[in-house]
Parts: structure tokens; C-alpha cells; sequence
């Protein structure tokens, strides 16, 4: 009985700061969004951070490539 009583005890301080963590991160966590929503496209939406973060990588792959392409064209006019 006592081993359940301080199973409650520890359950119940995790449980509270928990729950406090989750309270203090959701303030900072909109001033984020909001910096950063303002020069994307579009707001990004709590359950579409996997599309956001796909669409990122993608945008950054293509910038990338072009890069290179553009290097490599600034290298074959050198070579002429």
C-alpha cells in the first residue's frame, strides 16, 4: 500500500509539471508561428508540420540544384 501511494505521489508531481511545461511553452510557441508564418506563403496549421517540413526540404533541394546549374555554367564558360 505504501509502495502504491508513492507511485500516486510521483505520478501526480510528473503529471503537474507536465502539464505546467505544456502551459508555458504555448505562449512562446505562438509568437514563433507568428514570425515566421509572416513571409511563408501560407500559415502553417498544427497537424500539417509534416507537409511543412517536407515542403521545405523540397524548396531547399531545388535551390540546391540551381545553385550547381548555375556553377556549372559559370564553369563551362571559364573553360572556353
Amino acid at each position: 500500500m505504501r509502495g502504491l501511494m508513492i507511485f500516486l505521489v510521483i505520478a501526480g508531481i510528473g503529471g503537474g509539471l507536465f502539464f505546467l511545461q505544456k502551459r508555458s511553452d504555448q505562449k512562446p510557441a505562438a509568437a514563433e508561428t507568428a514570425a515566421q508564418s509572416a513571409p511563408s506563403p501560407r500559415p502553417i496549421y498544427e497537424h500539417d508540420w509534416a507537409k511543412h517540413s517536407l515542403d521545405t526540404t523540397h524548396s531547399v533541394i531545388q535551390k540546391i540544384q540551381q545553385q550547381r546549374k548555375d556553377d556549372d555554367l559559370k564553369d563551362a564558360v571559364g573553360r572556353r
